[in-house]
């Protein structure tokens, strides 16, 4: 029973330092490429599935670039059915994805890499929510890969050189821009 006990204890401290290590590497990662992490709500979802019924989403092709939870990848694929791809450099969080992925049975594409070389000509649809430090060079970069007709959603920190074309909202703080290619 004694062996059980240390084993158990040692099965946790590896476990522990696993995390520690993985974690350290996410936010070496967000230190290296200058990406504080935000998170989608609840709520977000709410307003989207609201809305989004007039863009007909079904069985269309959506990226998800970098807006490090996973969570929107999942709402489009589930809600939607539609072909969801998701762009993350952290390490962690793509293995935690597709951890998620089996163990749920979702299809979404998890891929470990820098979004801004990532293709985009194959997609109907890019959800985007990074923090304003990043939005002029991702606005820069889907104009100039993605293919025209391209619908992009913003979450809360718009395109400052583009105007939109729709905007969903709750209220005066929390918005979800739509733009087209």
């Amino acid at each position: 029973m004694e062996n059980f006990e240390l084993i158990k204890a040692i099965i946790i401290l590896i476990l522990l330092v696993i995390f520690t290590i993985l974690y350290g590497l996410s936010l070496f990662n967000n230190i290296k490429y200058v990406v504080p992490q935000v998170s989608t709500f609840k709520s977000d979802f709410l307003i989207l599935e609201k809305w989004l019924e007039k863009y007909n989403l079904k069985w269309k092709k959506i990226v998800d670039l970098w807006s490090w939870i996973w969570k929107a990848i999942r709402f489009f694929e589930k809600k939607f059915k539609m072909e969801s791809t998701w762009y993350e450099i952290d390490f962690s969080n793509t293995l935690i994805a597709k951890i998620l992925n089996k163990i749920f049975s979702y299809n979404s594409k998890v891929i470990k890499w820098n979004y801004f070389k990532a293709d985009l000509k194959k997609y109907d649809f890019i959800y985007v929510y990074l923090f304003p430090e990043l939005m002029e060079k991702v606005e820069e970069k889907i104009w100039k890969d993605a293919k025209k007709g391209t619908i992009v959603f913003v979450n809360a920190f718009n395109f400052k050189n583009k105007e939109e074309i729709d905007i969903f909202y709750k209220n005066w703080k929390k918005k979800i821009y739509v733009y087209k290619i």
